[in-house]
């Protein structure tokens, strides 16, 4: 019997320290970071995306035209620069007033903006030395499910925005998630592509998955101690144990009466 009993014993303390979240895997970005590198090239357009377009001029025969443009307009709120963009259509189209329809799929944003400039000067505008356009996503919608405080279906209003992002509007990864093991679902040219984020690597900042695109899957998957039951924290592993403990030696009291 206490051949057994320390035979238990042995195998709860490995048990105990198996169970705990190691300090190394919730900590972010570990590693030393390369200044300078990027982690992907220019965003290339996809169907299905929101365009925010911004075009502005001296020229009142322009303005006449753009700046009616609730989209332009600074008073418009984040959402509705959303609900008003420029539609990319199931053509890879956009279509602007008196210009029309203009093909922009998989062209970044600077292309775009000297696709517009060609269109007007082949429309009734003679002179575009003082345009100035703007380019860019009216947003970066998101889902995000699994491991974090708050799952949801978001928007991000900002230029090149990232997995922390994400991470940060979903009030953080929860303990039980898998910082090490972030799983993107992304479209790409019609196609669903998969790709995993180690958030604790720096080198994270270099992948192609740390910028997020429209319409991207995250999940976050639950560490091995949530499937087990047991605590995520030094505190709450103690508890798991001693309770263990107490019912195994209850059984071995009650087995000798």
């Amino acid at each position: 019997m206490h051949l057994f009993m320390k035979t238990v014993y042995l195998l709860i303390i490995l048990f105990l320290f198996n169970a705990c979240v190691p300090y190394k895997d919730i900590v972010y970005l570990q590693g030393e970071i390369e200044n300078g590198k990027t982690s992907s090239e220019d965003y290339k357009i996809q169907k299905n995306d929101i365009l925010y377009i911004d075009i502005k001029s001296s020229n009142p025969e322009i303005q006449k035209f753009f700046n009616t443009n609730k989209v332009g307009n600074t008073q418009t709120n984040k959402g509705n620069l959303y609900l008003s963009g420029y539609f990319v259509d199931r053509n890879g189209e956009i279509e602007l007033p008196v210009i029309g329809k203009l093909k922009v799929e998989n062209l970044n944003f600077e292309q775009v903006k000297t696709l517009i400039k060609e269109k007007m000067l082949h429309s009734q505008f003679s002179s575009l030395n003082d345009i100035f356009i703007i380019v860019k996503l009216a947003g970066v919608p998101y889902s995000v499910v699994g491991e974090v405080n708050h799952p949801q279906n978001g928007i991000l209003y900002k230029t090149n925005p990232n997995i922390f992002d994400v991470i940060a509007n979903a009030g953080d990864i929860k303990l039980t998630g898998d910082q090490t093991d972030i799983v993107i679902v992304r479209d790409l040219d019609g196609k669903k592509v998969m790709g995993k984020l180690d958030l604790t690597d720096s080198n994270v900042l270099y992948s192609d998955y740390y910028r997020i695109r429209p319409n991207d899957l995250i999940y976050i998957k639950p560490r091995k101690q949530k499937t087990l039951g047991t605590g995520t924290t030094l505190t709450q592993t103690i508890s798991t144990t001693i309770t263990a403990l107490s019912l195994i030696t209850s059984i071995i009291i009650l087995t000798k009466l």
